[in-house]
């Protein structure tokens, strides 16, 4: 019968040994790691500059026609204001178009406007309604040569022409009303005068 008690010592130590070399090691490259870091450190980010912060550039000189609001037409015939600015150091002539883009409402010619300088002036173009409807007037500005100067601009009306032939009506009703009350107010005070004379 053979005894193995005297190499089992030797083998722990040797176990013992390699553990206590493996755990020096890293103990050895999380602080040599810890030192690189300490001695670099990362450099700050540059800020890049936002679109927000960046100034916005300058409009060139010129003229321009204004996003105007919605219109209700309710006349047979009106006119219609076209905001226009001038950005120029000097008067400017120009003509005024305007196109429905359907029937609903007629345009009966453009209308020529003389613009002050660095002022904005409001152009009336003269409409007239043919029927109850949506319609989008179709705005663009010209020299008096013919050249174009603007894109084209929409401006959104509603033609409602029989609310003033409604409302004429209804006033015209109570005036006649009101006639006619005074009217038969007078005449019986009148009966009622002539009754207690006799």
């Amino acid at each position: 019968m053979k005894f193995r008690i005297l190499r089992t010592p030797n083998r722990l130590n040797r176990r013992l040994g390699a553990a206590l070399i493996g755990a020096l090691t890293a103990v050895a490259v999380v602080l040599s790691a810890n030192s690189a870091n300490a001695a670099s450190p990362n450099p700050t980010p540059t800020p890049t500059p936002s679109s927000s912060t960046a100034p916005a550039p300058l409009a060139q000189p010129g003229v321009y026609l204004l996003r105007g609001s919605e219109i209700n037409l309710v006349a047979r015939e009106s006119k219609v204001p076209v905001a226009i600015r001038n950005t120029f150091d000097s008067d400017v002539r120009v003509h005024v178009h305007v196109n429905p883009s359907n029937p609903r409402v007629i345009v009966p010619s453009s209308v020529e406007v003389v613009i002050p300088a660095g002022e904005t002036v409001n152009a009336q173009v003269p409409v007239k309604a043919v029927a109850q409807g949506k319609v989008f007037l179709i705005v663009w500005l010209t020299t008096f040569s013919g050249i174009r100067l603007t894109k084209n601009n929409y401006i959104q009306m509603h033609v409602e022409p029989d609310i003033e032939f409604a409302l004429l009506a209804s006033f015209a009703s109570v005036v006649v009303a009101l006639v006619v009350v005074g009217a038969i107010r007078t005449v019986r005070r009148r009966k009622l005068r002539t009754e207690d004379a006799s």
